[in-house]
């Protein structure tokens, strides 16, 4: 189920607001964000149990400044999305420091072609895809590991593969890998251990669980 949101800051805490109509596709949801961008920030995507487990942000930097260029980070305390040349000289987060903060998976929107239809993925959206799908088949090869690790290095955003990938895990596909996942969380670059290892204080987040999963 997809939901729109609103993300607003509270005293310094980030607070999420969910409309209450449904939706039963993401792309469904981004139309009708479409139609009001202004309203949200983004799309949300909720389990079974009402959960937020994902919050999918608009590629467009802020339609409030009607700048067209591409959004690639947000401001630290509006949470406003922002392309480099408006975040320029200001407080940002990155989607990977976004997603450490609220505790919860941020990616981009995919961009929508002109038919209407969704356009390629980017780079980042298909590596952290990829990580996603490829981690419990593959998190006991060191060989993966360490390119999973080189590819976080080279795209920190696909971050959120990892999260996704390590949350998707059975408690004992936890156990049956506990080994790998620890050595695992002993090569990830600095950046993204330093944010997980601060995640464990939010043990039930998706970061926190990924944290506790790698043994940090």
């Amino acid at each position: 189920m997809f939901r729109l949101i609103q993300l607003r800051a509270q005293h310094g805490v980030p607070r999420i607001g969910i409309d209450p109509d449904g939706y039963g596709s993401e792309h469904a949801a981004l139309i009708r964000y479409r139609e009001s961008p202004l309203a949200y920030f983004g799309i949300g995507r909720f389990d079974e149990a009402g959960r937020l487990t994902e919050i999918i942000m608009d590629t467009v930097c802020s339609p409030a400044a009607d700048c067209p260029r591409a959004a690639v980070v947000v401001h630290a305390e509006t949470f406003q999305r922002l392309c480099d040349t408006c975040s320029f000289g200001l407080e940002v987060l990155t989607l990977p420091e976004l997603a450490l903060h609220l505790g919860v998976v941020v990616r981009m929107a995919p961009v929508l072609a002109p038919s209407g239809r969704h356009a390629a993925p980017d780079e980042t959206y298909s590596a952290s895809n990829r990580i996603a799908r490829e981690f419990a088949a593959n998190v006991d090869d060191p060989v993966w590991r360490m390119e999973l690790c080189a590819e976080l290095s080279r795209t920190p955003s696909a971050v959120n593969g990892l999260l996704i990938g390590v949350g998707a895990l059975s408690h004992r596909d936890v156990l049956d890998h506990y080994p790998a996942l620890c050595a695992l969380g002993t090569q990830l670059p600095g950046v993204i251990h330093g944010d997980l290892v601060r995640a464990t204080a939010r043990p039930l987040s998706p970061a926190g669980v990924t944290a506790l999963r790698l043994g940090l």
